[in-house]
């Protein structure tokens, strides 16, 4: 079992592959919040081709009673850097997210890990198995102190009919508040329409401020700064053109 800066509570877990407890605190590390003293003798790791060996620094006793047990087998600070996510197409939520690296000569395999929020058990979530000096995020839940807001603004079809195809449009705006006594960086995702056939035409017609991102999927980003008490908008507006005769499915 590996566990960052682990409390008694994660040690109890059973029947798990691996099994890890990752604890933030107020400030932006890992562990900041009081824990009990443990004297721990950390693994050896050695890797041999493709297989990672652990020597454990000390002698376990494993109960003979057929239930799974664990071992502690090192402990890891990673020091994270945060900000948050929204998508608020799926759903309107902001979502705090860290970024770490795996600074460790350990192989930290996939599984279930036990999350604490300044000293709060807040669930559980999946790890993916992460290599050696490998980036990896993980989502720390919504926070209620940042709320967000899609609205479509306009719905426009045009009256007028060029040749034999008409044009709607669609405007949509996102509207982020921070309710935080500190700034806080935000992520914004969002998708305009994508054409399946070849005579339906989808264009971005507007966006302010300007994505950083736009993909072929029609797929848009957007790094947002907002300061404490403070909102942002993010606006964009499209236009669809199809022919008269050709139903057109999915429409805003």
């Amino acid at each position: 079992m590996m566990h960052a800066r682990a409390v008694p509570s994660a040690l109890a877990e059973e029947g798990a592959a691996f099994g890890a407890a990752v604890q933030f605190g107020a400030a932006p590390q890992f562990g900041a919040a009081p824990q009990l003293e443990m004297n721990l003798q950390e693994a050896q790791a050695s890797t041999e081709g493709a297989s990672v060996t652990f020597q454990l620094a000390q002698k376990v006793s494993v109960p003979g009673d057929g239930s799974p047990h664990k071992v502690t087998v090192t402990t890891l600070d990673l020091t994270p850097s945060f900000d948050y996510l929204s998508v608020p197409k799926l759903a309107e939520a902001v979502y705090r997210r860290a970024k770490l690296t795996n600074q460790s000569d350990f192989l930290l395999l996939d599984g279930p890990a036990s999350l604490f929020v300044e000293g709060d058990f807040v669930g559980t979530l999946p790890l993916k198995r992460i290599a050696p000096r490998e980036e990896f995020e993980l989502t720390l839940g919504v926070d209620d102190r940042v709320t967000v807001k899609r609205e479509l603004k306009t719905r426009d079809v045009d009256k007028k009919i060029i040749g034999d195809r008409r044009r709607l449009r669609a405007a949509y705006e996102i509207e982020v508040k921070n309710w935080r006594p500190a700034p806080l960086d935000l992520e914004v995702r969002d998708q305009i329409p994508v054409a399946r056939h070849e005579q339906i035409k989808v264009k971005l017609e507007a966006c302010d401020p300007k994505p950083i991102e736009q993909t072929d999927l029609g797929e848009l980003k957007w790094r947002l700064r907002v300061e404490p008490n403070g909102k942002q908008t993010c606006r964009f507006e499209f236009s669809i053109e199809h022919p008269v005769n050709l139903t057109v499915t999915g429409l805003p």
